[in-house]
């Protein structure tokens, strides 16, 4: 039997590993699943990513019509159809609700929304689709 030196890990250096470490959630090489457990894992993961509870990626809410964004944002003031108004502006113009939040003032001039509060409430109202 050789004479092999005996360090203690207490004392030793260590140097940087040249191979990457591998990651604490896959399994070893030699591990091998069987066949049943296969399809088993492959739908699990599949589920998962297509928008099941689990899966945590947030899915964009699709934007409403402009009837329905009209009838949103006129609900808080009681329905007085202060927005309504501006629902054919916007249909001539072919501006869309997800494009609402980006235009600026100087469009909304164009527009004819003059008004600070109003500007407010149609950035704030598109806002929740972007």
């Amino acid at each position: 039997m050789p004479n092999l030196p005996i360090f203690s890990q207490s004392s030793s250096i260590k140097e940087k590993s040249i191979t990457p470490s591998t990651p604490a959630n896959l399994m070893p090489f030699f591990f091998a699943m069987p066949p049943q457990m296969a399809s088993f894992a492959q739908n699990l993961n599949m589920n998962n990513s297509l928008g099941s509870p689990l899966a945590s990626s947030k899915q964009p809410i699709p934007p409403p019509s402009l009837d329905e964004f009209f009838t949103k944002l006129d609900e808080p003031s009681g329905g007085t159809e202060e927005f309504a108004r501006f629902k054919n502006i916007f249909e001539n113009e072919r501006i869309t609700v997800d494009q609402i939040y980006d235009l600026t003032d100087v469009e909304f001039d164009q527009l004819g929304i003059n008004k600070i509060g109003w500007r407010k409430a149609f950035r704030a109202a598109a806002q929740r689709y972007k």
